[in-house]
């Protein structure tokens, strides 16, 4: 498995302020305390890159990194659902991730990031949806995977499954990492 060699670039105070570059990008998207930036520092090749933190919400920015010296960028958004910041806070967020993904002319691809413990819940549902409707291609990356005995990882597998492809992935053992990465390169061509 090559890990990708990613280096942080900016965050962004909204989809506005993300730069025009002329490369293709694949977004990390999920509720808050889904394992996002866990998930980005497990596939890089270069250390950690992205913050992590056990307080949910600890992205809040659209943070860009460049990918093998920039043949592509990958793009964290906030999380959303609950997280430790204001009501206010949360909703711009849900607003930039949507104009984003409906936006973005150089969005390839969406790893939609999903808790193995909680497949299937409303909101991430909800952005599947989004995704499916307005016809953007996504992986749902089922995390926290290794939380799971193989019996119930199978059932959250079938379940995260209706909501489009899936693949079980664990930043902590490094799971169906390699199969993630692929489709990231696939996505980003």
């Amino acid at each position: 498995m090559k890990k990708l060699r990613l280096d942080f670039v900016m965050s962004c105070q909204g989809p506005h302020d993300v730069p025009h570059h002329g490369r293709p990008e694949v977004a990390f998207a999920g509720r808050s305390n889904v394992g996002k930036s866990s998930l980005l520092n497990a596939i890089s090749a270069s250390g950690r890159p992205a913050r992590t933190g056990s307080t949910p919400g600890c992205t809040q920015s659209l943070n860009l990194y460049r990918v093998n010296g920039g043949s592509f960028y990958l793009v964290d958004l906030p999380g959303y659902g609950y997280a430790k910041a204001p009501e206010k806070v949360r909703c711009r967020w849900v607003g930039w991730i949507g104009d984003y993904l409906l936006d973005r002319d150089a969005l390839r691809g969406v790893v939609l990031l999903v808790d193995a413990r909680h497949p299937g819940l409303g909101p991430d549902r909800e952005m599947a949806e989004l995704l499916m409707e307005i016809g953007r291609p996504y992986l749902v990356a089922l995390t926290k995977s290794d939380k799971l005995k193989r019996g119930k990882l199978k059932r959250a597998c079938s379940e995260a499954g209706r909501m489009g492809p899936v693949e079980a992935v664990s930043a902590k053992t490094g799971a169906g990492l390699g199969q993630l990465l692929d489709w990231i390169r696939s996505a980003a061509r």
